[in-house]
C-alpha cells in the first residue's frame, strides 16, 4: 500500500462517518426541518465524496470497498430515533442535543476538511491534475458544509443557551 493510497482510505472512511452521523443526526433532529433535510443533502453528497474516493483509490493501487450498510437495524433505529425527535420537539432538551449534534457533526466535517488539503498536497507534489481538479471540486463542498455547520452553531446558540 502506498502513502497516497493510504490516505485515500482515511479520507473514504471519514466521508462515510460523517455521511452515517448526518443521517443519525437528521433522525434525531426530525421535527426540526431546518436540520432534517439538510442532513439528508448533506449524507448524500458525502456518499457521492466517498465514491469519487474510491474510483480515484483504484488509480493508486488501494481497494477500497463499499461501505457497509446494516438496513435492517438501521431502519429499525432510524425510525425510533424519529419518533422520539417528534415527540421531544421543542422540550428545552432537544435545544440542546441539537447543539451537541451539530458540534459533534462540525468536528467530523473539519477532519475531512483537513484530509482534503493533504489529498490536496499530495496531488500537486504528484503532479495528478485529475486527481487535484477533483480535490478541489470535493474539498469546496466540504468547505460549504463546514460554512453551514457553522451558520447553525452560531444561529442556534443563542436560542438555546440564553433561554430558561
Amino acid at each position: 500500500m502506498n502513502k497516497i493510497g493510504q490516505l485515500l482510505g482515511e479520507l473514504h472512511d471519514a466521508e462515510t462517518d460523517l455521511a452515517r452521523e448526518y443521517r443519525r443526526v437528521s433522525e434525531r433532529q426530525a421535527a426540526d426541518h431546518g436540520t432534517h433535510y439538510p442532513c439528508l443533502t448533506l449524507a448524500a453528497q458525502c456518499d457521492e465524496h466517498a465514491a469519487t474516493v474510491r474510483e480515484l483509490a483504484g488509480r493508486y493501487e488501494e481497494d477500497l470497498g463499499e461501505p457497509r450498510h446494516f438496513e435492517a437495524l438501521g431502519s429499525a433505529l432510524g425510525a425510533l430515533r424519529h419518533r422520539t425527535s417528534e415527540r421531544l420537539g421543542s422540550r428545552p432538551e432537544s435545544g440542546l442535543l441539537l447543539l451537541h449534534d451539530l458540534r459533534h457533526l462540525f468536528l467530523l466535517a473539519q477532519s475531512v476538511h483537513v484530509y482534503w488539503v493533504l489529498l490536496g498536497q499530495a496531488a500537486r507534489a504528484v503532479r495528478d491534475r485529475e486527481m487535484l481538479a477533483d480535490v478541489t471540486r470535493l474539498h469546496q463542498q466540504t468547505l460549504a458544509q463546514v460554512k453551514w455547520l457553522t451558520t447553525r452553531l452560531k444561529s442556534t446558540a443563542p436560542q438555546v443557551l440564553a433561554t430558561r
